[in-house]
């Protein structure tokens, strides 16, 4: 049994999947240069955390919440996603609700940026989850089954 708190266990595990997505994104760059065209850590995570987060909102993404999720300045994300739309992985579409904000979307090239970096870090829990006894699988099954409710 463990001393840890359950919410330092859980932050562990946020931790690890985090880095485990930034190595794919760096394994990926280095294996297929051409798919990541130029693309550095910090782009792709912002283009893995609005493709999550529009999930949930189809009709884009406030650049404010963006950069709550990459716990970033509202500044630094807007020239984050500068570089993105020129680029060509994003876009930013006026949002029929408020004239002053936009929305920000995910382009096909975004799209398709997202699902090679998503394949790899699939492939690699995959992989790591090897490691792991079918006991093992079953209660970690059960605790995300748990905690989803």
């Amino acid at each position: 049994m463990t001393d840890k708190s359950p919410h330092l266990l859980f932050r562990q595990l946020l931790e690890t999947l985090d880095d485990l997505r930034r190595d794919s994104i760096k394994a990926l760059k280095e294996a297929d240069k051409s798919t990541m065209l130029g693309l550095t850590v910090r782009q792709g995570s912002a283009i893995s955390q609005l493709k999550l987060m529009l999930e949930e909102k189809p009709q884009g993404v406030a650049l404010k919440e963006l950069a709550k999720r990459m716990q970033m300045t509202v500044p630094a994300t807007s020239l984050l996603v500068d570089t993105l739309v020129t680029k060509g992985y994003t876009q930013r579409t006026q949002n029929p609700d408020d004239r002053r904000s936009v929305r920000l979307t995910l382009t096909e090239q975004g799209l398709a940026i997202f699902e090679n970096v998503y394949a790899h870090f699939h492939a690699e829990i995959d992989n790591r989850a090897q490691a792991l006894s079918p006991e093992e699988m079953q209660a970690l099954t059960s605790i995300v089954a748990k905690m989803q409710h």
